[in-house]
């Protein structure tokens, strides 16, 4: 069967949208399925599960379902105009619809765990699970902390990422997405960005026409070519953007605890030459890791231009410091923190 999709006329008499925004031109959301060509890789539909957070009005799903048919397409709505809204468009329809919030974690309990309502397959690291793919709308402003917790999740693989490398499609606000984007020496960086280039492969697949995008580097405008859309066909519209990212967790063998103490001390000087922020990590650490570290043009960098594979070097001569401080007790000093304005 097909699911009916409403326009955008239709879907703004929902009363309330909870600060959320949501792509309401159907034209819209079938450009950015046509762009994703996620039929490469899910290619056994009758076992193919979808996991869709805050939904909202729904007419994303609606279009997904009528061009894929996956054998489960699962919601979690809490917000309650939008659940008054899916009961009565979607009733009667294959997409389940689950009164859980996205935010707690007791809902993925619930859920896969303890109703097994939702078990998707967990497959091996060596490829993007196949049979399981996450969606989700966090285009509220308040709503980066949690992004960031679902990043940190791809590093720790816990969450819904203990199934294996899932890929998850994620509306965020423009700005979200910059800073996420930002590459090592940008203005944006920050450890957002960090924790992006650790543990994914994160493309920018489409972004409203916003005067925000000019904040994205050009590198990843050429590289990721999205999809610009008339920021006239999100509701609420605002003067603020959304984008959508394809996320794609990598395999990586990162020491997550050292990793973690180390971007955390080092990025809240990021714009000290490292030669300095390096006694951040501990009493002595400026001599240690100058006698250490064999690249010495490396010193003369900011924690802000560091790369991936740098963060994860110094990680390394960090964990075979014979001195290094308890990071199980860790204290940041607040007031070491540069401005970021």
């Amino acid at each position: 069967m097909s699911l009916p999709v409403k326009d955008l006329k239709a879907l703004s008499k929902i009363k309330h949208y909870y600060g959320f925004k949501y792509v309401l031109n159907p034209a819209v959301n079938e450009r950015i399925l046509e762009k994703l060509q996620l039929e490469k890789i899910y290619c056994d539909r009758a076992r193919w599960k979808v996991l869709d957070l805050y939904p909202g009005p729904s007419q994303q799903p609606a279009i997904f379902y009528n061009r894929f048919k996956p054998g489960q397409y699962a919601i979690m709505e809490s917000r309650p105009d939008f659940l008054e809204h899916l009961s009565v468009e979607f009733a009667q329809s294959p997409l389940e619809i689950y009164n859980k919030d996205p935010y707690e974690w007791s809902s993925y309990v619930d859920l896969i765990d303890r109703s097994r309502a939702f078990v998707p397959e967990k497959q091996p690291l060596d490829h993007i699970n196949n049979k399981f793919l996450c969606l989700a709308n966090l285009t509220n402003t308040g709503q980066e902390g949690l992004l960031m917790q679902w990043y940190a999740c791809i590093g720790n693989r816990n969450w819904i990422q203990r199934f294996g490398r899932v890929k998850m499609l994620l509306w965020v606000p423009t700005s979200a997405a910059v800073k996420l984007l930002a590459l090592p020496g940008s203005i944006s960086r920050s450890k957002c960005s960090v924790v992006r280039e650790a543990f994914t492969e994160t493309k920018l697949v489409a972004t409203s026409d916003t005067k925000e995008i000019s904040q994205f580097d050009n590198s990843v405008m050429h590289a990721n070519d999205p999809i610009i859309f008339s920021n006239k066909d999100v509701w609420p519209s605002r003067e603020k953007g959304i984008s959508l990212l394809e996320v794609d967790p990598k395999i990586h063998d990162i020491d997550l605890y050292n990793w973690e103490y180390v971007t955390k001390h080092l990025l809240i000087l990021r714009k000290t030459p490292l030669l300095d922020a390096l006694d951040s990590l501990g009493h002595g650490g400026k001599d240690y890791f100058k006698a250490k570290i064999e690249n010495k043009e490396l010193l003369n960098k900011t924690p802000g231009d560091l790369t991936n594979e740098e963060f994860i070097y110094i990680t390394g001569l960090f964990a075979n410091w014979p001195f290094k401080p308890d990071i199980y007790v860790d204290f940041v000093d607040i007031y070491q923190e540069e401005s970021v304005m």
